[in-house]
């Protein structure tokens, strides 16, 4: 039995034309277990043949969308997300064509290796209904370091098609060297870039987090004489809440919603709090940790040696990775404390850049002249504290 809608859909039955608008529930949907690459920083040690059908995702779904409420975001997720296109097209349109009580939109991602024609085509009539990301390297000798990926990808058509969706552009310790270059690429193609570092096992040496300080150096360069170039996320950052956090010692907020407001469905329909803390990637005891709900009765996520650290509100963490590869929620990632630092002192070079070129001063870019005196402070205060 269909429900009658709350909201008029017009044309489609979806919300992608609003991705800004915030959702009020997120689920992913592991699709499949199997992938055409071997990436060198993948988190999946072992590939398996492992699909859900597409009644399993109808049943997972059906009440999701006939209950009331407001936007819920369901996102194709797994391995290679196109190497399940024969559910996820059907599933799509089988959305498409049903009269739901809420808005929903579907996101995904993918390594773009799998596209054909005709497959492009049914993404571009389908396109307000699937947002499909593309997870490129930068520069295609990288894709094939990074990928092993020789395949010539249709970068613009993700460019043309979902304009505003970001490529998402991974960095290892490998390939830092070609950041910058690799970011600028993509930018003079059209592109908004995110480029993230890689959750790994092992950490980035001095040599490598230097030469993510010079990548870095290098887009300053770049962006002052074209500040009309959308913006990478490291030049990105509220240095007043910074300062303000150097007065308050708070503990740090879950900075993903695993295990709160979010959960990812197995192949078998099974529910997990994210695609790393199920099958897909745990096995033996810390599957077993995590399915006796280690996570739901986890109330406090910080880890001590943030407690004193301005960047903690906005510093990147993976819950699961922390579990991952250091047995613990709340053991982040010496890498990315370092990271985050070259990040702000990059954007703290860039905004003094901005603010000496100007004849007088916001009461906004007061504000941040007083913050960034702080933080260069905290930067060289003896009681500075580093990841070890």
């Amino acid at each position: 039995m269909t429900m009658p809608m709350e909201h008029p859909l017009e044309d489609d039955k979806c919300s992608t034309n609003h991705l800004s608008d915030v959702c009020d529930e997120t689920v992913g949907l592991l699709m499949t277990y199997r992938c055409n690459l071997d990436c060198t920083y993948c988190y999946i040690s072992k590939k398996q043949d492992r699909d859900m059908t597409l009644e399993t995702a109808k049943n997972i779904l059906r009440p999701l969308l006939s209950k009331s409420g407001g936007i819920v975001d369901i996102t194709f997720m797994g391995a290679e997300t196109l190497m399940a296109e024969s559910v996820i097209r059907p599933l799509v349109e089988w959305a498409e064509a049903g009269t739901w009580r809420r808005l929903f939109r579907f996101l995904g991602s993918t390594n773009g290796t799998l596209l054909t024609g005709e497959l492009k085509q049914w993404l571009t009539r389908h396109r307000h209904s699937l947002v499909l990301g593309l997870s490129y390297d930068g520069l295609p000798s990288v894709q094939q370091s990074n990928r092993g990926c020789a395949s010539e990808i249709d970068v613009d058509f993700f460019i043309h098609t979902w304009p505003m969706q970001p490529i998402q552009m991974t960095i290892n310790s490998g390939s830092v060297s070609q950041m910058a270059e690799g970011v600028i690429y993509l930018l003079e193609r059209g592109a908004i870039v995110h480029p993230n570092v890689a959750y790994e096992r092992t950490q980035w040496n001095k040599k490598a987090i230097a030469e993510y300080g010079r990548q870095l150096n290098r887009l300053i360069d770049y962006y002052i004489p074209q500040s009309d170039r959308p913006r990478i996320m490291q030049f990105t950052h509220n240095l007043t809440e910074y300062a303000l956090n150097l007065e308050m010692d708070s503990v740090q907020p879950e900075m993903c919603g695993a295990g709160n407001g979010f959960q990812v469905f197995d192949v078998d329909g099974s529910s997990y709090p994210c695609h790393l803390l199920s099958p897909l990637v745990l096995v033996g005891e810390k599957l077993e940790i995590i399915k006796s709900g280690k996570l739901d009765q986890t109330t406090d996520f910080s880890d001590p040696r943030c407690r004193c650290c301005p960047y903690r509100s906005a510093c990147s963490t993976c819950l699961a990775c922390n579990y991952i590869y250091r047995d613990s929620f709340q053991k982040r990632d010496a890498t990315h404390c370092e990271i985050m630092r070259m990040d702000v002192k990059a954007f703290v070079k860039m905004e003094v850049l901005r603010l000496s070129a100007q004849s007088e001063f916001t009461p906004e870019d007061a504000l941040e002249v007083k913050a960034i005196h702080k933080l260069i402070q905290y930067d060289h205060s003896a009681n500075t504290r580093k990841f070890r």
